[in-house]
């Protein structure tokens, strides 16, 4: 991020990626920038007004929308009142979809206020505060959506740890996008408070092989690398068919594939016929009566991009 954002009256765009957190299984701990993005306009104002169009237009456009808190948060910390502002929020990642949509509004928000600010705070402080308004207290999709790439998160002593990991040029990502969405309160509730050591072995092995076979580009593990035992078989009880769209994915060529985040979205990763795993996905949904849409997206290497309305520099 370019610290050259000194103008408190100019306009300002910020431009804030999809992401898809777990990737299997890494619980609250992976996530992934996709290159699907929520863009957000702000302009200083006489009042606060904010208008959404694209996917949520049913969000809060009031004191409580997420964007506005985030905003508010940070002049909270450097000890100053937040300015009313004009919000204009075009939203290409829709909600309830396990693609982070909840972390574009808080990242957005949040570097919205850092450039208004002067840029007084590190990536690292602002992930500290995206935590905080995140459900669940977790990095796992705001260090992306800051960050971009993939992205290894760790809390330790209340302290955020993300670490940026290299992920292969060639690996693309096919989505099913199911109409429906999915709670992610509701999703954890249904799992235990504790798991036999077997599952925990079995996560922790996934975690690293999926590491590796990324550095060495062994596409052929990612496949065994992408199971889960910790999140998926309980949220499945939500979307009984995810085991037979992870399958679909898988025989029409897929390298591994896996529940985005908290659901409903299917991610799969793989490098060739990416459109024809996400139709497979999406005909597996169909027969079962279940309607979305597919899509394939790049990986996101940004994250995070800020601008002044009229001027080329990125914040």
């Amino acid at each position: 991020m370019c610290a050259h954002l000194q103008e408190e009256s100019k306009a300002l765009q910020i431009s804030v990626p999809a992401t898809s957190a777990n990737l299997g299984p890494g619980f609250d701990v992976l996530g992934l920038a996709l290159d699907l993005r929520n863009v957000f306009q702000v302009t200083p104002s006489a009042t606060t007004t904010i208008t959404i169009d694209g996917h949520g237009t049913h969000l809060p456009t009031g004191q409580d929308n997420l964007f506005y808190k985030a905003f508010r948060q940070l002049y909270d910390l450097a000890g100053q009142q937040a300015p009313p502002l004009q919000i204009h929020m075009h939203l290409n990642v829709p909600p309830g979809k396990g693609l982070g949509s909840s972390a574009t509004a808080v990242v957005g928000g949040l570097v919205a206020a850092n450039a208004y600010l002067g840029l007084p705070y590190a990536p690292m402080e602002l992930l500290a505060e995206a935590i905080t308004l995140e459900h669940g207290n977790h990095a796992d999709n705001v260090a992306p959506a800051l960050l971009g790439g993939l992205v290894a998160n760790v809390i330790d002593d209340g302290k955020v740890i993300s670490i940026r990991l290299p992920i292969p040029d060639e690996l693309q990502a096919a989505l099913f996008i199911p109409d429906f969405e999915m709670d992610t309160i509701q999703g954890r509730a249904l799992m235990p408070s504790q798991y036999p050591t077997a599952d925990v072995v079995f996560n922790t092995g996934r975690v690293a092989l999926f590491l590796s076979a990324l550095t060495l580009e062994r596409y052929d593990l990612l496949r065994i690398a992408m199971q889960d035992r910790m999140h998926q078989p309980y949220r499945s009880q939500i979307f009984p068919l995810l085991p037979a769209i992870i399958e679909a994915a898988i025989e029409e060529g897929a390298h591994g594939a896996c529940l985005s985040g908290g659901g409903s979205s299917v991610l799969a990763l793989g490098t060739e016929r990416l459109g024809d795993i996400a139709v497979a996905m999406l005909g597996t949904a169909r027969s079962a009566g279940i309607t979305g849409q597919a899509k394939v997206l790049q990986v996101d290497r940004h994250g995070v991009q800020a601008q002044w309305m009229g001027r080329e520099e990125n914040a």
